[in-house]
């Protein structure tokens, strides 16, 4: 305990400095979309990144505002480039069972380290064209790193009721994905599906929908096998608006590596149901995941269910604290292999805006098991900033 109030300690001064260092003045910096448009980021964000309603339908139609016509790069006047960076001071204990005895011992890391340094470019190309690539540095000092690269051809269907989506994408939900949360913690079950193909999607009347054939991530098949096909994952999602608020239904098949000598693979789904509730200065996100894996082994159950909570507030003085809390539990199911496990995890956080783009947070999260498994504590303080 000592240990973290001396970490705390260290933290607060400096993002205190920070803090006044970029105190916005008459003049706020805007990342892509905003300084583009001339608007402010909180149209299309309930909190960087979080979108809100707005923001959901402008992505969908190939960031593009509603009857406008796609332009190509050189012909807009702002530098279709954002930049994100993530940088903070972590402290994580694990309390665990020692490997030669019964008993259990705690032991802590803390230390500044980068959570993130991304490069972003994206809006159209043509009329009736969207695209979208981003890089990563993995680590100070480390390589630069490849991420989406896909072009969206829009409208094949008048008014966005068919879009098609082709290269390396972020397959997920528009209110629940990895690159929207506001927490350092990750989900426990997979909200964003690694999207290597082709992408059908669309919305009309209210129905926001998609269906992808994209890339396994199987290594090997059959020992007599002589080619490996990996375009052979699918998945559907059908989102439906129901004033103001969503709720969406999506179904995954996975592929994995086989878990059986005679087979190809074992598939894996999963079943989604989860809802976007939107009320004044908040979001709150209840989800459900059922996934049954074929063949099950020592590391693999035959079933798993997910379920949770999670809810953003807004309060204070143009609302620009944010606290996030999210509850999740994991059951596993029994096989001959592995006990019972529930997994819980539960992240709290507080946020506080001085300008859209800029963000100073906290956090604390939770992770254990009703088994023997580690339980892990983590607080972090970090420094999030877009342009």
């Amino acid at each position: 305990m000592l240990r973290l109030i001396r970490n705390v300690l260290i933290v607060a001064p400096l993002l205190l400095a920070l803090y006044i260092v970029l105190q916005p003045g008459e003049v706020t910096a805007l990342p892509l979309f905003a300084r583009k448009y001339s608007v402010p980021c909180t149209t299309c964000h309930f909190a960087y990144p979080r979108l809100n309603k707005f923001g959901m339908d402008f992505r969908q139609r190939g960031y593009r505002m509603a009857g406008e016509k796609g332009e190509s790069p050189w012909e807009s006047k702002e530098v279709p480039l954002s930049l994100i960076g993530n940088v903070g001071y972590t402290y994580q204990r694990v309390n665990a069972l020692d490997s030669t005895s019964t008993t259990r011992s705690d032991y802590a890391t803390s230390g500044y380290q980068q959570n993130a340094f991304e490069l972003h470019s994206a809006g159209t190309l043509a009329p009736n064209a969207t695209f979208h690539l981003d890089a990563d540095f993995d680590g100070v000092g480390g390589a630069l790193s490849g991420g989406m690269v896909y072009v969206q051809f829009d409208d094949l269907v008048r008014d966005g009721a068919l879009n098609i989506k082709t290269g390396i994408f972020d397959a997920d939900i528009p209110y629940l994905a990895d690159s929207r949360k506001t927490t350092l913690a990750e989900y426990q079950t997979a909200v964003t599906l690694d999207g290597q193909g082709v992408e059908l999607n669309g919305t009309r009347s209210g129905w926001t929908y998609a269906a992808g054939l994209i890339n396994s991530a199987r290594t090997i098949g059959k020992p007599d096998d002589k080619s490996l096909n990996n375009m052979e994952n699918t998945y559907l999602w059908l989102m439906r608006d129901v004033k103001g608020h969503e709720v969406t239904v999506r179904w995954y098949a996975d592929h994995e590596d086989p878990r059986k000598p005679d087979a190809r693979s074992s598939l894996h789904t999963q079943v989604d149901a989860s809802a976007f509730l939107d009320i004044p200065h908040a979001q709150i996100i209840p989800g459900y995941t059922y996934e049954k894996f074929a063949d099950p082994d020592a590391e693999t159950p035959g079933e798993r269910q997910t379920g949770m909570l999670e809810a953003l507030v807004q309060f204070g003085g143009g609302a620009k604290w944010l606290a996030t809390a999210r509850y999740e539990l994991q059951h596993a199911s029994k096989t001959d292999f592995n006990p019972v496990a529930d997994t819980n995890a539960e992240v709290l956080g507080l946020a506080f805006y001085p300008n859209p783009n800029l963000r100073l947070a906290g956090e604390w999260s939770h992770g254990a098991d009703n088994v023997q498994g580690p339980r892990t504590d983590t607080v972090s303080a970090y420094v999030l900033l877009g342009y």
